[in-house]
């Protein structure tokens, strides 16, 4: 039986610190100089781990990361579209600072999509299959998976990988970029933690602004079905 090992991409120009951190999204953005030093960094540290193959999302930082730990590992790399994170639509290239709100009530209404995106059910359910896969895969064989993807997936997949609550994946926290997780089966169930040991999840708590940001979406996300219902 082998294991599992989940990624996150390395950084990019839109991982900007504190309130200038921009959403990804699924838009393409490359590396940047950091991400390609983080990704080198991350190969190293996985020269100790048998991986046999690498799954990484399609998007461009993805692959960057994952061409780099396969020329370190030695290992075949297949690229997904099931990786991706979740799709925000116009959300993407926003502040996450200003959005915030918007994200929290978008994971509360998870059958509710994201302008020009993906609803998070949908991204949960096509996340959520790709990951059984791995996990399959990696209890078929006697060395590792990996899989580079994004915060937002491994965010959701605490829950997923351990039977939690899809309405109580957290909107932000999550593993820095370049961060190896390690999944593995104790006394017969997966259980998934940083390779340093910790948490992956981090409660974010929301003030009475955020509050008031988001009964105004639902306000305006109100009228807006009304109105193409009365169409």
């Amino acid at each position: 039986m082998g294991k599992l090992i989940l990624v996150r991409h390395g950084h990019t120009p839109l991982n900007r610190p504190g309130d200038d951190e921009r959403l990804r999204s699924w838009l393409d953005v490359p590396l940047d100089e950091k991400g390609l030093e983080e990704a080198a960094k991350t190969a190293d540290m996985l020269t100790k781990y048998p991986i046999e193959v690498i799954y990484c999302s399609d998007l461009r930082r993805a692959r960057q990361t994952a061409e780099v730990l396969r020329r370190r590992v030695k290992a075949p790399v297949m690229a997904t579209s099931e990786l991706r994170p979740w799709n925000l639509g116009a959300f993407g290239g926003q502040r996450v600072k200003d959005i915030l709100p918007f994200l929290s009530l978008l994971n509360q209404r998870g059958d509710l999509p994201a302008p020009s995106g993906e609803s998070f059910y949908q991204f949960y359910g096509r996340y959520s299959h790709r990951l059984a896969a791995l996990l399959s895969l990696a209890d078929a064989t006697d060395g590792y998976v990996l899989a580079v993807t994004h915060v937002r997936n491994l965010l959701a997949a605490t829950v997923i990988i351990e039977g939690g609550d899809r309405n109580k994946v957290p909107v932000r926290g999550g593993p820095s970029t370049g961060t190896i997780s390690i999944v593995e089966k104790i006394d017969g169930r997966w259980r998934i933690l940083r390779e340093d040991g910790r948490e992956i999840v981090q409660r974010t708590k929301f003030s009475s602004e955020d509050a008031a940001a988001i009964t105004q979406f639902q306000d305006q996300s109100a009228q807006l079905a009304s109105a193409r219902s009365g169409r």
